[in-house]
C-alpha cells in the first residue's frame, strides 16, 4: 500500500489526505451496521446458508460476475493486458517489468 501511495501524484495524495476524513465520516454508519451484523451472527448465518447450497459455486460465480463486469475492474484488466505486450520502454523501464507484480494472480 505504501508503494502505491508513494507512486501517486502529489495531487492525488493531497486529495487522499483532504478527502479521507470526509469518506470516513460518511462511511462510519455503514461500518457500524456491518460490525453489528458480524457481532450478532447475521453474516455467519448468511455464509453458512449460502455455502450449504448444492449450487453455491455457480451462484457465487454469477454474483462475482456482477462485480467483475464493473468498469473499475474492466479498466484494471485492460491495464494488465499491457503485460502481454513486448516490453516498451517507459522512463528507462519496460511496462512488463513495471506492471508484472500487479498482474499476478
Amino acid at each position: 500500500m505504501d508503494y502505491m501511495f508513494d507512486a501517486c501524484s502529489t495531487t492525488a495524495r493531497r486529495g487522499a489526505l483532504d478527502w479521507a476524513p470526509v469518506f470516513e465520516k460518511a462511511n462510519l454508519p455503514i461500518f457500524e451496521k456491518l460490525y453489528e451484523s458480524v457481532r450478532n451472527g447475521t453474516e455467519t448465518r448468511k455464509s453458512l446458508e449460502f455455502n450449504g447450497r448444492s449450487t453455491y459455486r455457480q451462484d457465487l460465480a454469477k454474483e462475482l460476475k456482477g462485480i467483475n463486469d464493473q468498469e473499475i475492474w474492466r479498466a484494471g484488466m485492460r491495464y494488465c493486458s499491457v503485460c502481454s505486450l513486448e516490453p516498451v520502454l517507459m522512463l528507462g523501464r519496460s511496462y512488463r517489468s513495471f506492471f508484472a507484480s500487479s498482474c499476478q494472480d
